[in-house]
């Protein structure tokens, strides 16, 4: 039972690698398409990378967790 649990903690922890990277990446493109439209002024992209930064680093963070095996919420296995 351990081992099935330990397996869908990190199937857990992958869904919340993906939603990390949609919320991340869509502004992100977003921004992209606007400063290229000439919308918004090439300024723009130093709070993107900001954003990009911080959430590269949560979806490396989920995809650790996920590889281990550790739910999302946790920072250790389940014993």
């Amino acid at each position: 039972m351990g081992f099935f649990r330990n397996v869908l903690d990190g199937v857990l922890s992958f869904c919340a690698f993906l939603l990390t990277l949609v919320v991340f990446a869509a502004p992100a493109w977003a921004t992209y398409l606007a400063v290229t439209a000439g919308l918004v002024t090439a300024w723009i992209y130093v709070p993107a990378v900001g954003m990009l930064y911080v959430g590269a680093n949560l979806a490396i963070a989920f995809l650790r967790k996920a590889l281990d095996g550790v739910s999302p919420l946790r920072t250790r296995k389940r014993s």
